[in-house]
């Protein structure tokens, strides 16, 4: 866009110009001399050349040192008054909320940790966009609400990744004395089977939980990535249709990602494919998908996110001027001590 250079407070020159002006009158003023003496017989002098030369010299050093007076003024004047430079901008970005809803229990972790390794280029590539992360299994734990902190998103991934990648069935367990230290904290952060007793893999008080740390931000494109076999054992407090109109209440689409195990179990496949239906979204299987295939064309479904937002940058500009203003008085000492040689 294209700048303009205004002045931020242009009384401050009028108020220069009549200080400037009263200044020329007070030097205009012919001054007569109480002190001295009197010398007869002068007009001899007056008409020597070399009088002539220094009368000359010494007018046109008094007109230049006004001069100078008068421009230091004014360029003190507009350094006060404040020349700026006002630019304006347009700026896109993703409107959008991106929520990363993953099933914890055992069986789905070989889809999992392709997830956790695509996310992470993906947050890497994130532009005011919000990203969170719920996991659940017969609980629900929002590990990262929505936010911009993407070094803190990356942080929580990596950790996920290092609980994935022991293969060992105790980190889905209660802290045990048999577990390594590292075993132990990993399970405090990431273990979500609060009362084995009710069951795993309870999708849809997961995806419920999930949806709730949206806001009500109708110009925000608000998505969930959900990762699950769908294999529900237990009784939820919410059923699958309910979270999945729950989310579509609030305007958020759900794509779900099902594991290699149910693509030929309609009885488990088709709740997932019914949740994308509901809100708008699309149902992926990861036995005909990579999930790096599966983020791209989630990117492309939600490209409408994408808003343009206009403002304007005010920039100061006293170099422009202050270097003049630097030369310009030195230049009136010379002059001043011209005149009084």
């Amino acid at each position: 866009m294209e700048s303009e250079i205004s002045l931020m407070h242009p009384e401050i020159i009028m108020y220069s110009l009549v200080l400037a002006g009263i200044i020329l009158l007070v030097w205009r003023r012919k001054k007569k001399f109480k002190k001295g003496v009197i010398v007869a017989n002068t007009k001899y002098v007056k008409k020597t050349g070399y009088f002539k030369l220094l009368n000359a010299k010494y007018h046109i050093y008094n007109i230049l040192i006004k001069i100078t007076c008068i421009l230091i003024i004014l360029l003190f004047a507009v350094i006060t008054a404040r020349l700026y430079k006002t630019k304006k901008h347009e700026e896109e970005f993703d409107n959008r909320d991106i929520m990363l809803c993953m099933d914890f229990s055992p069986s789905v972790k070989g889809l999992n940790k392709e997830i956790i390794n695509t996310m992470k280029k993906t947050v890497e590539s994130l532009k005011d966009e919000r990203f969170g992360i719920t996991i659940f299994n017969n609980a629900a734990i929002t590990l990262v609400p929505l936010t911009t902190d993407y070094n803190y998103v990356l942080y929580t991934l990596d950790l996920m990744e290092k609980f994935i990648g022991i293969s060992n069935n105790s980190l889905y367990s209660k802290p045990g004395t048999t577990q390594t230290a590292q075993e132990k904290y990993l399970i405090s952060v990431f273990y979500t089977g609060i009362n084995a007793l009710s069951g795993s893999s309870l999708v849809g008080d997961g995806l419920a939980s999930c949806a709730n740390t949206f806001n009500d931000d109708v110009d925000r494109t608000k998505v969930v990535i959900l990762s699950t076999d769908n294999m529900v054992a237990g009784t939820q407090i919410i059923t699958i249709p309910e979270a999945a109109a729950y989310a579509k209440k609030k305007g958020i689409k759900v794509y779900p990602i099902g594991t290699k195990s149910i693509k030929d179990k309609p009885k488990y496949r088709d709740g997932l494919v019914e949740v994308a239906n509901t809100t708008g979204g699309e149902y992926f299987d990861f036995a005909d998908y990579s999930v790096n295939e599966i983020n791209k064309k989630i990117q492309e479904l939600n490209k409408n996110s994408m808003v343009k937002t206009a403002f304007v940058t005010k920039k100061d500009l006293p170099e422009l001027l202050v270097p003049y203003l630097l030369y310009l008085i030195p230049v009136l000492f010379v002059l001043d001590w011209r005149v009084r040689i």
